[in-house]
């Protein structure tokens, strides 16, 4: 059974439930208000005749003529002894002759519901100087309000049937516009199964708000970053392919060089196991960024701690100086002793080694770290360099994995092209933000944006 019938059905079914209680309640209340006011005649009636000091004057019910005037049609009037005897009685229908007397010593009201009718009676005790001495009944047949129920039970079921057909139809359509986005969604989805291609949900030309509108254009969102996932996916592994070929080609060359030829010459055979070599370290190097760059998407702020940013930069600084024989100076405010922030702090040294072995390798000047605590909540590092700069057009695409400006000299100087993309993981990691300002010739300079606490 599809959704749409399912929701259709509930709807019917809830929609007879309330019919149901709804002309119950009206049904009812039209009864009892019709009744209430027929017994409230008829107590009127019987205040009346007791007026009339009834035990001491039998000629009344002998002379029907002084009671006719209280007597309309359908309607009995009955003098009842202790003993539930009838004394006297008139009438005007014999239908009511047929329930029998009861002689009571308070007011009652009995209702009495039969296929010809309702009938209603009322009972009040007649009293003599202060005792009762018989009851007055008065009973009336309701055949109108019998005829008038059954005609209202006519109509309701009629507005029931005509409701529920109405809902009926009116449910199909309404769950047909509900579900029109739902069938492009499933279309769409089933597709892109069949097909293995991306492919979009039609929005309208005027969207709204509803729900069902969000569904599609959050559908739409999710695919478009699918697919863009997928083709950085692509362009990534060809660009591993092709980062990894040319070390392998290269070991192949020279392992088949040193099978055929390297063994009777020294020199070849050095020269061989020389690029060998280098070639491995360079196949470790573009694994362990790899590897890095997997764990860096992976990791989240539920590993960070306390650490100080400051004495963090000055290691790693004091590290790179003695492994380089650079000068990198770590430049702050004087009133500065410490600078605390929350984060990964593996992370923050490995962020801060990609930076300035860039900034090493591309310029023959110093190096400069400077930290600013610029905000209450925000630290900013910048690494600045004075080489060869970086072209205006290479710019937006540096942290893209395997990007190089000078593909020739990056694999000169042992570059993959991984290092800065994944810095910039690092970095949005621990929601902050990395910008590289540069012009060819004059130097490089990033600009890091870290919060005091990673949330």
């Amino acid at each position: 059974m599809s959704l749409r019938l399912k929701i259709t059905l509930w709807v019917i079914a809830g929609l007879m439930l309330i019919l149901f209680f709804s002309f119950t309640f009206v049904y009812y209340m039209f009864i009892r208000v019709t009744t209430n006011g027929e017994v409230e005649l008829l107590k009127e009636k019987a205040r009346t005749l007791l007026l009339r000091d009834l035990p001491n004057h039998p000629e009344y019910w002998r002379n029907h003529s002084q009671l006719d005037e209280f007597l309309i049609p359908q309607e009995m009037l009955r003098y009842i002894t202790p003993d539930s005897e009838v004394l006297y009685q008139i009438y005007s229908d014999e239908k009511l002759l047929r329930y029998s007397p009861a002689y009571i010593n308070k007011e009652t009201i009995t209702t009495e519901t039969a296929r010809d009718g309702i009938f209603i009676f009322l009972r009040v005790p007649v009293f003599e100087q202060g005792h009762q001495v018989a009851t007055l009944e008065i009973g009336r047949s309701l055949k109108k309000l019998g005829e008038y129920s059954n005609i209202l039970i006519s109509i309701l079921l009629l507005t029931s049937a005509g409701t529920l057909i109405v809902a009926l139809i009116c449910g199909y359509l309404y769950t047909n516009v509900i579900f029109r986005p739902l069938h492009q969604l499933i279309g769409t989805m089933q597709n892109i199964e069949k097909s293995g291609s991306f492919r979009r949900i039609e929005l309208p030309a005027k969207p709204t708000n509803d729900e069902l509108t969000m569904l599609g254009a959050t559908f739409n969102r999710m695919i478009d970053r699918l697919e863009e996932t997928f083709e950085k996916q692509e362009k990534f592994i060809a660009d591993a392919s092709h980062e990894l070929r040319t070390p392998l080609t290269i070991i192949e060359s020279y392992a088949s060089l040193l099978r055929r030829w390297a063994f009777r010459d020294d020199k070849l055979r050095e020269e061989a196991l020389e690029a060998i070599q280098s070639e491995t370290a360079q196949l470790k190097v573009l694994t362990q960024n790899l590897l890095a760059l997997t764990d860096t998407e992976r990791e989240n702020c539920e590993q960070s701690v306390t650490f100080d940013l400051l004495r963090l930069a000055e290691q790693t600084a004091a590290s790179l100086r003695v492994t380089s024989g650079r000068t990198i100076e770590v430049r702050v405010s004087p009133e500065m002793k410490e600078l605390h922030m929350s984060g990964n702090p593996p992370k923050i040294k490995q962020l801060l080694i990609i930076l300035l072995d860039n900034a090493l390798k591309y310029s023959k000047h110093d190096v400069i770290i400077n930290i600013e605590d610029e905000d209450p909540n925000l630290v900013k590092l910048q690494i600045i360099d004075r080489g060869i700069g970086i072209a205006e057009k290479d710019l937006p695409h540096l942290f893209d994995r395997f990007y190089r400006a000078d593909k020739a000299r990056n694999r000169k100087l042992g570059g993959v092209g991984l290092g800065l993309a994944i810095a910039h993981n690092i970095v949005m990691k621990h929601q902050g933000t990395i910008e590289l300002q540069s012009r060819a010739g004059e130097g490089t300079t990033a600009i890091i944006k870290l919060p005091k606490t990673c949330q």
